[in-house]
């Protein structure tokens, strides 16, 4: 079997011996597993001592005063100015003290800035000094949207100002082409303001879904758009699809669908404006296979900050596949995708026979550089097969626990495949993921209405917080009585039984109307009790003891 990887197995394999080294080397400076990129915007300078920005290679000047330096920070190395544009290498570095000590938590973690490249970029004072430094992007390259009879629509936003704050989602939609049945077979980024642009992801929508005919701030979902059609994230030049498959639109296919931007502001700025979009390839040619898009992957994360390694696991099992699958589907390609913690991850098909079959294997994950696998012949995957998602994390920089969310700062992990032909799917909308040990894939068994709990002015609904309000707190203590009632909930309210209540709290936080905060006083009233002890009602008696002695003694 033949895997074409996008940047070559020669070069991954020359790599993954140099990564070892920089893996290391990062922990002996502060924040050196995230320095940004001096002119490739959201982009991180892994080998933050080399000329090559995946490390290896000859050194910048930095690499070099940190060799001389015996490899350690040191208060020398600190205070030195390596590339010479006016601040130290501590300053740069988040370290302006030169107090940091390797496992600890820097003085600054936002602001980086690289100590080996001068800067401001493009400053007068930094002229002839960065010439070593490459902002090019990767060519896309797809010979199929240069043949006869392929059409172009570009799909682009209006100018839009990006909101001053660190994570925004944004949504317009657009009607695809419907004048014919068409292939869609491939998708380029249109990309206008990179200083901000983290994702962008064309999802196509149901015709009950509703219009959004401006962008519109659209947080972590849209009601009746869920399928993913078209996918950019920072590294990737273009999605081009497998020769013998294409993504079905127009007359017997999809018709509309939303551009959702995921934009990053850390600096939170208010005067910045965006234009991008995205460029749709498609032909009446139909080829032999309708393609999707199917993921795998882990919904419970938690990464305390300070951890060199933390370990999140995800089991498609095989009667999950037997569930999805009415007949074997066939994978053309494959890509990981965690955010800026994560430095290691693989998905693993483990087949009925007991044979194993590595998906992806990154063992030096980069969010940046993606490495986009694509299999030729497509790899069969059965109903009854297991998928293994495996992801790692560092967080030696963070200061806070980073759990699962759509946030740049928050983490994901996922494998995310195009697949073919769509009609061995059963689910409308394919995916195979987990929170914790819970399987989505049993999601059509549950008898929980989350209508109806989603409904805070149902009577059920209203009965049910009534009841734990009445014996729990939002407040923080553990009320006498409050376990009871969340236990007698977790054992005969659908939505909460048999281990559900996690995932049902989780959706419930979720809500952004008018019952926002009584639905986060409900969850916090829920877990009210679940690392504390109830409080004792002792002292009742002993108040009425006190009381008799006092009348005793009067």
């Amino acid at each position: 079997m033949k895997f074409a990887v996008l940047h070559g197995l020669v070069v991954l394999a020359a790599f993954w011996l140099v990564t070892d080294a920089y893996l290391h080397f990062q922990k002996q400076i502060p924040n050196g597993d995230y320095i940004p990129h001096p002119c490739k915007p959201n982009f991180v300078w892994k080998g933050v001592g080399h000329i090559n920005q995946a490390g290896g290679g000859a050194r910048n000047q930095f690499g070099k005063d940190f060799n001389s330096a015996g490899k350690k920070w040191t208060t020398s190395l600190c205070n030195m100015d390596s590339d010479g544009d006016g601040k130290s290498n501590g300053q740069e570095l988040g370290d302006p003290n030169c107090t940091w000590k390797p496992g600890t938590v820097p003085d600054e973690v936002t602001g980086i800035t690289h100590p080996g490249v001068c800067e401001p970029w493009g400053s007068t004072q930094c002229q002839n000094k960065n010439d070593w430094v490459s902002c090019e992007s990767d060519e896309f390259k797809c010979p199929a949207i240069e043949e006869e009879d392929v059409f172009t629509k570009e799909l682009r936003f209006p100018w839009t100002n990006v909101p001053a704050k660190a994570t925004s989602y944004m949504c317009m939609g657009f009607d695809l082409p419907s004048d014919g049945d068409y292939h869609m077979i491939a998708t380029k980024p249109i990309i206008n303001e990179t200083r901000v642009m983290h994702h962008i992801a064309l999802i196509a929508c149901t015709s009950e879904a509703a219009e959004i005919t401006e962008p519109t701030e659209c947080l972590m979902g849209l009601t009746g758009c869920s399928t993913t059609i078209g996918l950019w994230t920072l590294g990737l030049p273009g999605e081009c699809l497998y020769r013998e498959s294409g993504i079905r639109i127009g007359t017997k296919g999809m018709k509309r669908g939303v551009l959702q931007f995921h934009w990053t502001n850390p600096e939170e700025r208010s005067d910045l404006w965006d234009a991008s979009g995205m460029t749709l390839y498609f032909t009446k040619k139909l080829r032999k296979y309708d393609s999707g898009t199917w993921s795998t992957g882990q919904l419970y994360l938690e990464i305390p900050p300070l951890s060199p390694r933390v370990v999140q696991q995800s089991t498609c099992s095989g009667y999950c596949t037997r569930k999805q699958m009415n007949q074997s589907i066939f994978l053309t390609s494959g890509l990981n995708h965690m955010h800026y913690l994560g430095v290691a991850e693989y998905v693993k098909l483990k087949r009925q026979d007991g044979s194993e079959l590595m998906l992806t294997d990154e063992k030096h994950y980069s969010y940046d550089t993606p490495i986009l696998n694509t299999y030729d012949p497509p790899i069969e995957v059965k109903p009854g097969d297991e998928i293994e998602t495996v992801c790692t994390y560092q967080s030696l920089s963070r200061k806070v626990t980073a759990r699962y969310g759509e946030g740049t700062f928050d983490e994901m992990c996922f494998g995310i495949f195009n697949f073919f032909p769509t009609y061995a799917m059963a689910q409308a909308y394919p995916t195979c993921t987990t929170n914790k040990n819970f399987n989505y894939c049993d999601i059509d068994d549950w008898t929980c209405n989350y209508g109806t709990l989603w409904n805070f002015t149902h009577p059920e609904t209203k009965t049910t917080i009534d009841k734990v309000m009445k014996h729990c707190t939002y407040q923080g203590d553990c009320l006498h009585g409050c376990r009871a009632v969340v236990n007698d909930l977790k054992e005969n309210h659908s939505c909460f039984m048999n281990g559900l209540a996690e995932h049902t709290l989780r959706f419930l936080t979720m809500k952004n109307d008018n019952d926002t905060v009584a639905a986060l006083r409900f969850v916090a009233a829920m877990q009210s009790c679940d690392c504390r002890k109830e409080n004792p009602i002792v002292y009742i008696e002993e108040e009425v003891q006190n009381l008799r002695h006092m009348r005793l003694s009067m």
